[in-house]
């Protein structure tokens, strides 16, 4: 639990993965998942998951450089107390995301659905999503690995997220 009352993990929506510490001031590396990636800076309050419990990370300062993006954190400015936090997410609070256009849909609630064709049948489950640039990806592993191209009404027929289920124009025999 934590001071918010958010339980679950559908709760909070992870935006980013905290690399090695760098430097000996406690700064440490940010790996973004946000696009594009300094659109991170968008939520104020970061929260990781330390002992089973969410906790609010304070910025004290932050450097975006070409590859990386560091950060400065109130609670962590040792770098052997902030190497802690190494591979740990990076979580705000779902509901601070902005609300999309209908039919728009955030990667996060995608992941997990079951994905049929327009045959009805089964091609498993979206375990990823890969942005290539002309398009995103929804990588879904059943019975085989698919590669099936994000492409609203070409490609993609419907997304119920009630059913949580996700009916595609794609061949079952297609890798």
């Amino acid at each position: 639990m934590n001071d918010l009352g958010l339980q679950n993990d559908k709760d909070w929506v992870v935006v980013g993965r905290f690399g090695r510490p760098h430097g000996v001031k406690g700064y440490i590396s940010v790996h973004s998942f946000t696009e594009p990636r300094q659109n991170i800076f968008s939520y104020p309050d970061w929260y990781v998951r330390k002992s089973g419990r969410w906790q609010l990370l304070n910025i004290i300062s932050a450097e975006e450089h070409a590859r990386s993006i560091m950060v400065l954190l109130k609670e962590f400015q040792v770098r052997e107390k902030v190497a802690e936090l190494t591979n740990l997410d990076i979580a705000i609070p779902a509901g601070q995301l902005p609300a999309l256009a209908p039919g728009d849909y955030y990667w996060h609630q995608l992941t997990g659905m079951m994905v049929v064709n327009a045959k009805g049948e089964e091609l498993g489950t979206v375990v990823e999503i890969m942005a290539t640039g002309s398009n995103d990806v929804l990588v879904v592993v059943g019975k085989k690995r698919h590669l099936i191209p994000y492409r609203p009404g070409v490609v993609v027929l419907e997304v119920c997220e009630e059913k949580r289920k996700i009916t595609v124009d794609w061949d079952g025999e297609y890798l």
